[in-house]
């Protein structure tokens, strides 16, 4: 008996040269000898009109009852949208474990319908997150924990519940929730055996940040950054991560690494620097500003960051400001030639000239040096 694939190409090769109906013959000879065929009764299909279709597909799922394939291209055929319906009803009772299905027909319904559905298919196929967490979104605050914490004792290897959980809190304003939920997902994934794939949960923090949970992204990235990264290249591999955040849109996501970065490394100046650049390029002045503090006071020695903090200071025209700031930086590094040499520009800039001429005696005192003489003249 020639094979399923034998008859598909014979029928092929007809539809080819012209002879449809050779082709359409051939096919449903190979149906008759083939019932069994998932392949040869679609072919079938695809060869004939639509009435002639649907007689064959209702033929076809009297041979193969559970072929979700055939329920699916039976349900394809019909134009009206109660007969859609009917036939993924009777697909359903054929094969209620088929997610496909189910998928399939909640999309069809409106929300209140499609909820009562889903609830319906996470009896049947309890270990699809997917139907789990469908169902979540279109159930109330309350009812979807309960459907979260339902799904977490069907699946309790599957992250996205717990992440949908966190994001679930974000929305309902419980913020303290969110970092706890993270950490206990990790925890419980772990014991279960799950291996924390960095790569896949730093995705799902871009998801989050996309879908406006922040404080999910942020919660993720806190407690997943440092899992499988040596020691030695923690700094270079985070500072990595940050540039590709910054490269996907997502500076949510590259804002909580330089935080965490930060916590790890306070005394690096090259991440404080990178952090400064970011809220610059990405951030608000009210950002930058306040990254800044906080660089000079654990970097006092790095005059970069000072002379960086008040000239942001002064582009904004807060003048006093930035002139403290050049105070509190002089404190630091008496010897500085830049920052006093910034001090004098300010002055001149502002017209405060005997301030500037004062400040270059003092200068010529402390950090004697060319540059600070040339000024002098």
């Amino acid at each position: 008996m020639p094979s399923t694939l034998a008859w598909i190409a014979s029928a092929r090769l007809e539809e080819v040269v012209g002879k449809l109906q050779v082709a359409r013959n051939l096919i449903i000879e190979g149906c008759d000898r083939n019932p069994k065929s998932e392949d040869l009764w679609l072919e079938s299909v695809r060869l004939h009109p639509p009435d002639t279709a649907k007689a064959i597909v209702a033929a076809a799922v009297r041979s193969l009852p559970n072929s979700v394939r055939i329920w699916m291209k039976a349900a394809e055929l019909e134009e009206d949208l109660k007969a859609k319906k009917k036939v993924f009803r009777k697909a359903l009772e054929q094969i209620p474990t088929s997610v496909r299905l189910w998928k399939a027909a909640v999309e069809l319904e409106e929300p209140e319908d499609a909820r009562i559905l889903l609830t319906r298919a996470v009896e049947c196929c309890s270990t699809s997150t997917e139907l789990w967490l469908a169902l979540a979104r279109l159930e109330t605050y309350e009812n979807a924990r309960r459907v979260l914490n339902r799904a977490r004792e069907h699946i309790p290897t599957e992250r996205q519940i717990w992440i949908s959980a966190a994001r679930l809190e974000e929305t309902r304003g419980q913020s303290d929730m969110v970092d706890r939920i993270i950490e206990r997902a990790i925890t419980s994934l772990k014991a279960n055996m799950v291996e924390i794939n960095r790569e896949h949960w730093l995705k799902d923090a871009v998801d989050a940040e996309k879908a406006n949970c922040k404080l999910t992204s942020q919660a993720i990235i806190s407690h997943v950054l440092g899992i499988g990264v040596e020691e030695e290249d923690r700094k270079h591999t985070w500072m990595e991560d940050a540039e590709s955040f910054v490269a996907q849109e997502a500076y949510e996501c590259a804002r909580a690494v330089f935080a965490h970065a930060l916590l790890v490394f306070p005394t690096k100046k090259g991440i404080w620097f990178a952090a400064a650049h970011f809220e610059r390029n990405h951030g608000t002045t009210e950002s930058y500003d306040q990254l800044l503090q906080k660089a000079v006071e654990k970097c006092p020695k790095a005059e970069t960051l000072w002379l960086m903090y008040a000239k942001s200071k002064w582009l904004a025209g807060d003048v006093k400001a930035s002139r403290e700031i050049l105070a509190r930086a002089f404190q630091n590094n008496p010897n500085s030639e830049e920052i006093w040499m910034a001090a004098v520009k300010l002055e001149s800039e502002n017209n405060e000239f005997q301030r500037a001429r004062k400040l270059l005696e003092k200068a010529r005192e402390i950090a004697p040096s060319p540059r600070i003489y040339l000024k002098s003249v």
